[in-house]
């Protein structure tokens, strides 16, 4: 049976950062590191929000981006 193990999440804010030459939008990214990860997608996009608000920049986005090891045991 796999199990995860060491689970971590980010909370990632996309803030619009212009144009390209084709005319596409681009964006930076505002990380904030080591969240808990047993908050839940509401609470994520809460907080997120909460933080795009402090943002001079447009937001283009609001990403929650988890990760783990697998492990067999």
């Amino acid at each position: 049976m796999a199990t995860r193990k060491g689970a971590t999440s980010k909370l990632v804010i996309k803030i619009a950062a212009g144009m390209n030459a084709a005319g596409k939008a681009t964006y930076k990214q505002r990380t904030f590191t080591n969240v808990n990860p047993a908050l839940t997608d509401e609470d994520f996009l809460s907080i997120g929000n909460k933080l795009a608000a402090l943002q001079s920049e447009e937001v283009g986005g609001i990403v929650r981006q988890d990760a783990a090891s697998i492990i067999t045991g």
